[in-house]
């Protein structure tokens, strides 16, 4: 391995996410890993300049924007199974899809449970009834982090709610656009760059784009980062949708539901194993955030979770 390590300079160690160590380390070996991931590692220029153009222009003379995270992609639709919101001519689609795809295990899955256990990614019009839920104003500018939204009406009931909707496709140009249309990966960037700079981000579903994102914020100084608690949202939408509770009250208890999801320092949770645990790149507190000791962070109540989100990690 070391003699490999001086040929290339580099390696590269795919799958390997989920494995490595989180807690348990030398804090110098934290440190390097955040000086790594967010000081050494840094995209092209011709992607970074980009990015800060897409970044500018939604700002529209220092307007603040918020970075919707929204995963209701075909793949990861299909890859759930989850099909809230769209037509049986669609859900049938995935499934087809699904089964398509020798590598991924699970095939029968009931859409329905899925969503009730907090398993689907938000639809577009659970998404928008949650930043309106939230307090955000119908003309609050929202860039999608994400790529092709899956279902022919689904984008049109976020619109409903919030008409200014961005993303890299309506902000570029086809000529700006042009070097990066093959790469999936440099469009990727480009929302990387727009979702770290937004004043808020919302991610509304776990995967390495939002723990990454996330976790740059924390490194940044802990900027606003909403997590939604899907399991428990969606059971207050079905409510509210049934008639069984009003639209201020749906508000209220989505409101009080997520004021500790914020992106507040709270410490890394460890876990019986790497896959079962808070990924470092997700939370890289403790370790390269702030030089506090221990006793600074007990005072400072940084080493308790919130009362709602510790009842959910022991559940």
């Amino acid at each position: 391995m070391v003699n490999l390590l001086k040929q290339h300079k580099v390696i590269k160690f795919t799958h390997t996410d989920s494995r490595l160590a989180n807690n348990g380390l030398a804090t110098s070996v934290q440190r390097l890993r955040c000086r790594a991931n967010y000081k050494a590692l840094q995209y092209t220029p011709e992607i970074e300049e980009l990015g800060m153009t897409l970044v500018n222009r939604l700002r529209n003379d220092s307007e603040p924007y918020v970075a919707l995270h929204l995963r209701y992609e075909k793949d990861m639709l299909a890859f759930t199974g989850c099909s809230h919101n769209l037509t049986s001519e669609e859900a049938e689609e995935l499934r087809d899809m699904r089964y398509e795809v020798k590598h991924w295990k699970e095939k029968e899955i009931d859409s329905k449970e899925r969503r009730l256990q907090g398993g689907c990614p938000m639809s577009p019009r659970e998404a928008a009834l949650f930043l309106k839920a939230m307090g955000y104003p119908a003309t609050t500018t929202i860039y999608i982090v994400a790529g092709e939204i899956y279902g022919g009406n689904s984008l049109a009931s976020f619109r409903s709610e919030f008409p200014n909707v961005f993303s890299h496709s309506t902000l570029a140009t086809e000529e700006e656009l042009e070097p990066f249309k093959r790469y999936q990966n440099r469009l990727a960037a480009l929302d990387y760059i727009v979702a770290l700079e937004s004043d808020v981000f919302v991610y509304t579903y776990d995967g390495n784009m939002a723990k990454a994102v996330q976790g740059h914020r924390r490194f940044e100084g802990f900027r606003k980062t909403i997590n939604p608690d899907r399991e428990k949202f969606v059971r207050l939408i079905d409510q509210l949708d049934e008639g069984a509770i009003s639209w201020e009250k749906f508000s209220s208890e989505v409101k009080w539901l997520h004021s500790d999801r914020l992106g507040a320092p709270c410490l890394r949770l460890p876990g019986e194993s790497p896959r079962l645990e808070e990924n470092f790149y997700a939370n890289p507190f403790p370790g390269c955030v702030c030089n506090r000791s221990r006793e600074q962070i007990r005072s400072l109540g940084l080493d308790r979770r919130p009362k709602k989100l510790r009842a959910a990690s022991q559940r």
